[in-house]
């Protein structure tokens, strides 16, 4: 399912992130790459703050719907 289908407090295994080259590349320097578990902050006008590894990164929902996770 797209990240941006979870809630506020769940946790989500990255499967795979969809899209062009430099999606991938853009996602995946933000530590956006399978296997990854990321944590659903806030969710705020379609925009996401998740927890990525030690970091928060905010996403906009376009993206956020080329990453698909599984529940962790």
């Amino acid at each position: 399912m797209p990240l941006a289908m979870m809630k506020v407090g769940e946790r989500a295994r990255v499967t795979v992130v969809t899209g062009g080259d430099s999606v991938k590349k853009h996602l995946g320097s933000l530590g956006f790459v399978p296997g990854v578990v990321v944590s659903i902050v806030q969710v705020m006008n379609g925009s996401m703050i998740l927890g990525v590894q030690e970091s928060r990164i905010a996403v906009n929902e376009d993206l956020a719907r080329r990453i698909m996770v599984e529940a962790a």
